[in-house]
């Protein structure tokens, strides 16, 4: 039997992805690595969003190359965002990649496998996870001044409600296996549906979603502060599947950096869009995430910033140095920051939001809250299980450690926490509840 092995770097958006390549290779006949060698194909789909990110598509290409000579991989397949930036100097360094496939070219994989083209494509899950990605659209039509998603992936295309309705329900099962939580993702989820409907409908989408019966847990990510309305609360509180953790990226605090980003709404609409937020559900988490160094960034505006995470409950901050892009207006932007000054400012930032974190995750001690058990834990002397209390995102905000007898994975179990260590918490379980 022959055998595949994907390696999916980059974001969610790209594991779905890898998942249609995945149901692909099954259909041609090849069955997941069972960790005996040789892999007969390797498929690597690739991230290029930032510079950091090429070079991380390098040094994996590098250590697979060398496996390849090593006769360890019979075939290496390249496909992602590396296709549509930085496939030319890619090409010419590694010669050893057997076939290079566009950005999203399911055609091209089944010609590669000798199948024909089929008219539905569906996903296979190749971690070892409970819970399900739905991408509700591709491509971006933000046109952010530093970002480069537009020119890799397009401007925005949203998959239509009847579509993702049934994705939905088809892989909220999957080999005998069921999925307690689904995550809506995309580039920008808030402004799903403009293009095909004319209006924001992501409300719509999620009231279908909720009717399936199918999850635990409904999770939106990356909602984009410019098109989030604050009168979609009514959702969060009418229905307890929709998790009350809001992602909304801000990137700044400061309206020139603001405006100089291309983003539309300025520091005082986004501070009441918090307020109203908390307001409305006090049980609420926030995440954003925050660019340091964007050129022009003066101390006045790192002051801002700094004023701005100390007054205002977030959880988790995803903070990034800003990465000067090829192609992109800011790159061209006069007044570029010196790394050294980044760093700095990077350092200052994440020391403040640990000081917050640490207290907001303090205030959960002794409470009881719903944890998805998703793993064991081996070689912890406080737990037996792994798993995510509802407002820890998977891969991005930390785990919760579990004590507790004959727990079964992919279950929600009430669990009673009882330490933290930084974003991690500790708990043990409550018998009676069990979802």
């Amino acid at each position: 039997m022959k055998s595949y092995y994907i390696v999916s770097l980059g974001c969610s958006k790209n594991l779905v992805d890898s998942e249609i390549f995945a149901n692909i290779l099954e259909k041609a006949g090849y069955q997941p690595w069972d960790e005996s060698e040789p892999i007969d194909l390797v498929l690597v789909n690739t991230c290029s969003f930032i510079e950091s990110a090429l070079k991380e598509g390098e040094q994996v290409l590098s250590e697979l190359v060398e496996m390849k000579r090593e006769g360890k991989i019979k075939k290496l397949v390249v496909t992602g965002c590396l296709m549509n930036r930085g496939l030319g100097e890619f090409e010419e360094a590694f010669p050893e990649v057997d076939s290079w496939i566009g950005l999203k070219d399911v055609a091209a994989m089944e010609t590669l496998l000798g199948l024909t083209s089929q008219a539905k494509y569906q996903r296979t899950s190749i971690d070892e996870v409970y819970y399900r990605y739905l991408l509700i659209s591709d491509g971006c039509s933000n046109h952010c001044t530093y970002c480069t998603i537009p020119s890799i992936r397009g401007e925005m295309k949203s998959i239509p409600i009847e579509v993702l309705v049934e994705e939905a329900k088809e892989i909220a099962d999957e080999d005998n296996k069921h999925y307690s939580e689904l995550i809506v993702i995309a580039q920008d989820t808030a402004n799903y549906g403009v293009d095909l409907y004319g209006h924001k409908a992501l409300p719509e989408l999620l009231i279908e979603l909720i009717k399936l019966n199918k999850y635990k847990w409904i999770r939106v990510l990356y909602m984009h502060p410019d098109h989030f309305e604050t009168s979609w609360l009514e959702l969060w509180e009418k229905y307890p599947e929709l998790l009350p953790y809001f992602e909304i990226p801000i990137q700044h605090i400061s309206d020139p950096i603001l405006k100089a980003m291309g983003r539309k709404k300025g520091s005082t609409e986004l501070k009441e869009m918090f307020n109203k937020i908390k307001d409305k559900l006090p049980q609420s988490v926030l995440r954003t995430t925050l660019m340091i160094g964007f050129p022009g960034e003066s101390r006045r505006d790192f002051e801002l910033l700094k004023n701005f995470v100390n007054s205002t409950p977030f959880l988790y901050l995803g903070i990034f140095p800003y990465s000067r892009e090829e192609g992109t207006p800011a790159a061209q932007m006069d007044h570029q920051i010196l790394p050294r000054t980044i760093r700095t400012r990077y350092n200052q930032l994440v020391k403040l939001q640990q000081q917050s974190l640490e207290e907001i995750m303090g205030s959960y001690i002794g409470e009881t809250l719903e944890v998805l058990i998703e793993d064991y834990a081996d070689d912890i002397e406080e737990a037996n299980y792994i798993g995510r209390t509802w407002f820890q995102a998977p891969d991005i905000d930390g785990l919760t450690f579990v004590k507790g007898e004959n727990l079964e994975l992919g279950k929600i179990y009430p669990i009673k926490l009882i330490d933290i260590i930084g974003t991690d918490l500790f708990g043990e379980v409550i018998k009676e509840g069990v979802k």
